[in-house]
């Protein structure tokens, strides 16, 4: 019998060594190697570089040009030989606009938003995490798609108007309309701030207050609204600076009634640069100013609490009362919120294949799309453009938003890192418009000369709006790991890679994937930006735009459904990757 040599020597292995698969000892090795400092200060080195250059360097150098060309735009604004001041006077107009609208819309934001934060924090009921979830949704759909819903809704007659009976739009298009879609697309960020407020604040306190007697009402007003101060200011900046920056919900909404970033698109359109510029900087030191109040002097603002009124607030604490409120607080969500952002749903439904109004196939969405203009085909090139975006600025923004994650939550850098950690928010409040602009002057034929608008200029602003996104869900996580599992693995020989590998970032990997859904949902969803540096490249939110003002009504309306589908797909990812950190 013939005997093969393994089963003569079976000690001895016989297969192949996998050569092409780095052998454990290989990669520590590696990691070891490039666990040297000079390799960590070159990483830290080239994400601040790439920081500072690609991201803040743009809205730094509007400012620095607009100060090289003064004289210019002197001229230009304040003393042109024919209309005079008048491009400052159309300039201050539009501000004062953009602040009243802003300052309104957060005003009914903290009155809406306050009783849902309450409710959704000391409230236990079925239904409470989908109704969580319907609060955020608005803020995950596309500005252009939610605009397009409250048009339907509030500013047609296939909207409440005709379910009242009315022949044209229950309110016409202009600054209330503005200020309806501007609650509803900032509404969330009051209710998310206030919400990881509420839930962060220990109960101790109220408790305590109501075992001395004191009513519902005054507990909430002189205990619970003051821990809750910061999260309170916080929203409301990012309400106002939200509102006051937004472009692509506003240009479907506003009529002939102008804003300061619609502004910056038509001198844009128009041209003048000079102009542009100036507004642009105006816009983006005002989002500077916010951000610094913020982090300066939001923990030095009191609430006058001194005073109580027992009678009143009393009555007010009351179950009837409480229930009241409660109630109240919903149906206006629903109302006002809720109902007309998702109005596009039941449109597209009943306007897919009939009229509803005449009964033939007039005007439907199927009639529209494949339409001799051949609408369907524009709809897929710029859905492939909007993921394509997307998917390659997620990519850059994960390569650089990773390291400085680990800057911000590893270095100790004192100063300077709060610096750095202040400037990564800026993009977060900065009016997309002005973002859009400045960008296109750093970049575009009057600056670098490096990109012309098109592909890939709108994915440089992309990354720039996309890069916070990715940035804080990981700092979040890192913040919460344990550091003795890192100090353990370190102690027993590990490189300070081979650590990362190992302990740090299957810990990040939670925040790395919402840090991703989010940047891309952004990218998917961006407007403002997108318009002034677009080109003759359409994405979906700016196809929905040109829709709206080609009144192809059913064609934007089935666009808008696409990303407001995609938008709560998104939205369920990014709880369930939540709730697993």
């Amino acid at each position: 019998m013939e005997i093969t040599a393994k089963e003569s020597r079976p000690d001895i292995e016989l297969s192949k060594p996998d050569f092409k698969k780095p052998q454990p000892g290989a990669v520590l090795k590696i990691e070891k190697f490039f666990s040297k400092p000079r390799y960590r200060i070159a990483l830290d080195a080239t994400t601040i570089g790439f920081f500072l250059f690609l991201i803040i360097g743009p809205l730094i150098s509007i400012i620095f040009s607009v100060i090289a060309k003064w004289s210019e735009i002197y001229t230009s604004v304040f003393a042109d030989p024919i209309t005079n001041d008048v491009q400052w006077q159309i300039m201050g107009t539009v501000l004062g606009r953009s602040f009243q609208i802003a300052a309104i819309a957060t005003l009914i934001d903290l009155a809406l938003g306050l009783p849902m934060a309450f409710i959704l924090t000391r409230y236990e009921f079925k239904g409470k995490k989908i109704l969580d979830t319907l609060v955020d949704l608005p803020m995950a759909v596309p500005t252009s798609a939610l605009g397009f819903s409250l048009y339907l809704f509030w500013g047609t007659n296939m909207g409440i108007s005709g379910m009242l009976g009315l022949d044209g739009g229950l309110i016409s298009t202009g600054p209330i309309l503005i200020i309806l879609t501007h609650v509803a697309f900032t509404y969330p960020f009051i209710v998310r701030n206030l919400k990881v407020i509420f839930q962060e604040t220990s109960k101790i306190y109220e408790d305590a207050a109501k075992s001395l007697g004191a009513p519902g009402f005054t507990v909430f007003r002189t205990i619970t609204l003051p821990l809750a101060k910061e999260g309170m200011i916080a929203g409301t900046i990012l309400a106002f600076t939200r509102s006051l920056g937004e472009t692509g919900a506003t240009i479907i909404v506003a009529g002939v009634f102008e804003t300061a970033p619609m502004y910056v698109v038509a001198l844009k359109d128009s041209l003048n640069f000079p102009a542009a510029a100036f507004l642009s900087m105006i816009l983006i030191l005002i989002s500077l100013i916010a951000l610094m109040f913020l982090r300066v002097f939001s923990r030095r603002v009191g609430f006058p609490v001194s005073r109580v009124f027992p009678k009143i607030e009393r009555a007010l604490s009351t179950k009837p009362a409480r229930i009241s409120r409660n109630a109240l607080g919903l149906s206006l969500f629903i109302v006002i919120v809720l109902v007309p952002a998702l109005y596009t749903v039941p449109y597209v439904i009943q306007w897919f294949s009939i009229n509803p109004f005449t009964g033939t196939t007039t005007n439907t969405v199927l009639a529209t799309l494949f339409a001799p203009d051949n609408k369907w085909a524009w709809l897929w090139v710029s859905v492939v453009n909007s993921l394509e975006i997307a998917g390659i600025s997620t990519l850059i923004c994960i390569a650089f938003g990773l390291p400085m994650a680990m800057i911000l939550a590893k270095r100790k850098w004192g100063k300077l890192k709060e610096l750095i950690d202040a400037l990564v928010d800026i993009p977060l409040i900065a009016p997309t418009a002005a973002l859009g602009f400045a960008m296109y002057l750093f970049w575009g034929p009057l600056g670098l000369n490096v990109f012309q608008p098109g592909f890939w200029l709108i994915i440089m602003v992309h990354v720039a709006m996309c890069f916070p996104y990715i940035v804080r869900p990981i700092v979040a996580i890192i913040q919460k790991t344990d550091p003795e599992l890192e100090a353990a693995a370190r102690t027993l020989g590990a490189s300070p890679l081979t650590t990362f590998r190992t302990i740090t970032l299957p810990k990040m990997l939670p925040g790395i994937i919402a840090g991703m859904i989010m940047s891309f949902t952004r990218s998917m969803g961006e407007t403002g930006a997108t318009i002034v540096v677009s080109g003759l490249i359409r994405t979906v939110p700016i196809i929905i735009v040109d829709w709206v003002e080609t009144s192809d009504l059913a064609a934007a309306g089935f666009a808008s459904l696409l990303l407001i589908i995609f938008s709560f797909i998104v939205l369920l990812l990014l709880r369930k990757t939540m709730e697993r950190t």
